[in-house]
């Protein structure tokens, strides 16, 4: 081939591939160009957690964390990368440059955008500048994509010797259209899109959920050969290959979204709520066991892989067993399936409950030989009708009565039966019965009764002389007349809570219920008490849809009105009758005098907090004087009791007297809690501060940094954010402003501020409280008010600057 007519090809071919370029170009997006490399710090590798940028004209147009100590990106399929994307008007001018920033400062190293780039750039800070700065860019491949009506093309220009197509080849020709990287081998192995299968998106993440950082491998599931892909991952990164593995570094549930296309037609697939995150500091229930399945006895080992810092343990193994330590080991003795549940809790009393269904199978093993002789079961029925009372009233039409002995099943067409008004059964051959069967003669038979107005009682039987019994024996074929009375005291010829032994030890036998109602206090910081022990600020203020829940440790003291949720502001409990709209606690086999605990959760609260049981009286003025508090009161079934509940600090440090003191009267408060910046935690670095208009709070640990990710000022060590001011500055519950400076951004901004046991909105400012040390949460935005800190100084006078304010 003559060497002319070689370079007048070549030349037309390249003349044909940049048209179709520049037609491409128009109206469309630049590719986004990708770097990765080393990162050094003077000299040593930079460490992790240090944020890259990459800006064109001073506009930040990418953004990486380094998660490795002086490495960023990669160059595998699967690595992440710094992605820079430039926007329209930053190619105005034809190629932009690209300057690179290294925790805010920038680096030596600077290069030019060229769109659909992935190259390797080492950038560094510090110590003597490298020979080159200006670094060129390789372009083994550029990606162009050109549309003609409805069909597209991709082109490549390579740095080496290649059969150029001819114009014709170009237009007719259908090639792979793709925005990947061009190391990548799809873009070096194209191939012919086939339109025989429609195109579906559609996609699977493994796994779906799990604590921070979890990492999430996403398989493109879609049909009709689609040749490029935009992965949404919900987080506010995007990728553009099949099967992309991303990193979710932050708490939460996200949405992912997947749009693929070819020349022909395109798809999208949104999964909504996809991917849940959780934070490795919040409580989460896990276990395992092994082995899970076996013949008896089966020795089973369970080991805790809860998350958080669990310090109790609750084991519920399926067979009417427990535990309470951390990997406890238990036996199975008898086949078949059980459910084990796991409940842990922390020291700050939140909670968590893992279940698994079926999760221990025990195989059959040969029917023992009996060793002893089998009872005689009677198969004629006794019949019992009757009269009932509840509370000195008689039974509603529609109510129940059922009779029950511990430790046999016998439930039947007649047992339990319904009630007319006051009366149960019938006496007469045919009428319908009360019916006990399948026990042994002399079982001691139990009355349980319930009607609309009363949950499931146990009955005492009233016989003819007044007395009462708790049982009556089973006598097969008679028919026995009774009196059941449901008593709201227990009388005192009986004891009051028989419990019937049955040969298994405790089998499920029920307690007598126990009512209780009151009132709940939630604090919100205005709440004192004054030199008499009168409170003030002190009214319930829980609200409707607020729930508490009364606990008995090592037992389920849960039901229809446990936990109890607020129908009423600041009060519970309602009515005349015993268990009507009032928190009940009731369990099985649950000992007298077990301690009770409370717990209380607001409307809208994420989880339950323990609350104060409050010793107080209240007035005919209604005022309240608090004697004394606790934690727990004893269980007593079949009685009725009144509490006065209170969430938060108490109120027992009454306000300082506002006479002339000496100028030091004032002790500092004291502040910490949880912070963000435009949703996400404070980092390590990040500066908080506190103000007051017009005087200088400026001191040592004010501003203060953040030293613990997500949170300001630690009340362990007392390295705390502190207001520290003379007496005649400033008065109690003057309001004090917060701002929030990140380490990226050169303004602070006012935050807004809560305490996190107060069910009130954010507010602008919090009360100064001297001597305290208060738990204020603390948040702010980049739309936020904004001052330099020179411009927060001149609002405040007599400031004294410290020498190394510059750090500020």
């Amino acid at each position: 081939m003559i060497t002319g007519t070689v370079a007048a090809r070549t030349a037309l071919a390249t003349l044909l591939l940049f048209s179709f370029v520049l037609i491409c170009s128009a109206g469309a997006p630049a590719l986004p160009c990708e770097f990765y490399g080393t990162v050094t710090i003077d000299g040593s590798p930079a460490p992790v957690g240090t944020i890259l940028s990459a800006k064109i004209n001073d506009a930040e147009r990418g953004q990486y964390v380094l998660e490795e100590a002086g490495k960023y990106g990669g160059p595998g399929t699967f690595d992440q990368r710094l992605k820079v994307v430039a926007e329209e008007n930053d190619l105005g001018t034809g190629s932009a440059q690209i300057t690179f920033w290294i925790n805010g400062q920038k680096a030596w190293q600077e290069t030019a955008f060229q769109p659909g780039v992935s190259m390797n750039l080492d950038l560094s800070i510090g110590g003597d500048a490298p020979a080159v700065t200006n670094v060129p860019v390789d372009t083994p491949v550029i990606i162009a994509e050109t549309k003609t009506g409805e069909e597209s093309v991709e082109t490549a220009i390579l740095e080496q010797e290649v059969e150029v197509p001819t114009e014709e080849q170009l237009i007719s020709d259908k090639l792979i259209v793709s925005d990947m990287p061009p190391q990548l081998p799809e873009m070096e192995n194209p191939l012919p899109i086939s339109s025989g299968e429609a195109m579906v998106a559609d996609f699977i993440g493994d796994p779906v959920s799990g604590t921070v950082p979890l990492s999430v491998t996403f398989t493109d599931l879609s049909t009709g050969s689609p040749t490029m892909w935009a992965w949404d991952f919900g987080d506010g990164t995007t990728d553009m290959i099949a099967n992309p593995v991303h990193q979710y570094m932050m708490p939460g549930t996200y949405t992912v979204r997947l749009s693929v296309s070819n020349q022909e037609s395109s798809s999208t697939q949104i999964k909504e709520g996809y991917i849940s995150v959780t934070d490795t500091s919040i409580l989460h229930a896990d276990f395992t066991a092994s082995p899970t399945s076996g013949k008896p006895p089966l020795s089973v080992q369970f080991t805790d892989k809860s998350t958080g810092s669990p310090t109790m343990w609750a084991w519920t193994f399926g067979d009417g067993t427990g535990d309470m330590v951390a990997n406890p080991g238990h036996t199975y003795a008898t086949p078949g399936k059980y459910t084990v549940n796991l409940t842990i809790a922390d020291a700050t009393g939140q909670s968590s409950t893992s279940s698994k269904k079926d999760l221990i199978l025990i195989e059959g093993a040969e029917t023992p030989v009996p060793t002893i002789t089998p009872i005689a079961v009677p198969s004629v029925p006794q019949t019992f009708v009757g009269t009932v009372e509840l509370y000195g009233k008689p039974i509603q039409s529609g109510g129940t009565v059922e009779a029950r002995v511990p430790g046999h099943d016998i439930k039947g067409q007649y047992n339990p039966i319904k009630t007319a008004k006051g009366v149960f059964g019938k006496s007469g051959t045919f009428s319908p019965k009360l019916q006990v069967q399948g026990v042994p003669a002399d079982s001691e038979i139990e009355f349980w009764v319930a009607d609309e107005m009363n949950r499931l009682v146990r009955a005492y039987i009233l016989q003819d002389d007044g007395s009462y019994l708790w049982t009556v024996p089973y006598k097969p074929g008679q028919e026995t007349q009774v009196r059941l009375v449901v008593l709201k005291n227990p009388p005192n010829e009986i004891p009051p809570i028989p419990v019937t032994p049955v040969p298994t030890g405790c089998a499920g036998v029920p307690s007598i219920p126990m009512s209780i109602q009151g009132d709940v206090h939630i604090t919100d910081g205005t709440e004192y008490l004054d030199s008499e022990g009168v409170c003030h600020n002190c009214q319930p203020n829980i609200k409707v849809g607020g729930m508490i829940e009364a606990r008995i440790e090592g037992y389920d003291v849960s039901g229809p009105e446990n936990p109890f949720t607020m129908v009423n502001a600041g009060y519970f409990g309602s009515g005349n009758s015993s268990w009507a709209d009032k928190l009940t606690v009731q369990g099985n086999c649950l000992p007298e005098n077990a301690n009770i605990s409370f717990w209380v959760k607001d409307d809208g609260w994420p989880r339950y907090t323990q609350a104060w049981l409050i010793n107080e009286d209240i007035d005919a003025n209604e005022t309240i004087t608090v004697h004394g508090e606790t934690h727990e009161v004893p269980y007593e079934g079949g009685k009725s009791r009144t509490v006065h509940l209170w969430a938060g600090p108490l109120p027992t440090v009454p306000p300082t007297p506002t006479p002339t003191p000496e100028p030091s009267a004032w002790e500092p408060q004291y502040f910490y809690g949880k912070a963000e910046f435009n949703g996400y935690p404070l980092r390590v670095g990040d500066r908080v501060m506190a103000t007051r208009e017009g005087i200088d709070l400026s001191n040592p640990t004010n501003p203060v940094s953040v030293l613990t990710f997500g949170q300001y000022g630690d009340p362990v060590g007392k390295e705390m954010l502190a207001v520290d001011v003379p007496y005649e500055s400033i008065e109690q519950r003057d309001p004090i402003t917060f701002w929030i400076k990140p380490q990226d951004f050169e303004y602070w901004y006012k935050a807004e501020v809560k305490n996190p046991l107060s069910s009130s909105d954010w507010g602008d400012t919090y009360p100064f409280t001297p001597g305290s040390i208060t738990n204020v949460d603390l948040r702010s935005s980049d739309r936020a008010d904004f001052m330099y800190f020179y411009d927060i100084v001149d609002t405040i006078s007599n400031c004294i600057l410290p020498e190394d304010y510059s750090g500020w």
